[in-house]
């Protein structure tokens, strides 16, 4: 194959080529990093701890998720103080 610019071609081929390449490149250079991570990960002693508190960090943000997709009614006592207000004096439902 033929660097792209050396005038045989239009170069696309080879430009393609290069961008795998480089993109190639980038994912195992990437993978190199995650696993010199993983390993000094391992050699931690508190490993354990480690693990808990990330466990506790993701039930947080999940928790801090749903609160803001999800739409919750009225708080139950409100509910009732409004039906109640709005009965007026001496109406109570039995």
């Amino acid at each position: 194959m033929t660097p792209a610019g050396d005038g045989a071609g239009d170069g696309r081929g080879s430009d393609a080529v290069l961008v795998a390449a480089g993109v190639a490149d980038l994912m195992l250079s990437g993978v190199g990093s995650v696993l010199r991570g993983a390993r000094g990960l391992l050699r931690r002693s508190d490993l354990a701890e480690l693990a808990q508190d990330g466990q506790e960090e993701m039930k947080a943000r999940g928790r801090l998720a749903l609160e803001r997709s999800v739409s919750l009614g009225e708080p139950h006592m409100e509910l009732l103080a409004r039906r109640c207000a709005a009965a007026g004096p001496g109406q109570r439902d039995a």
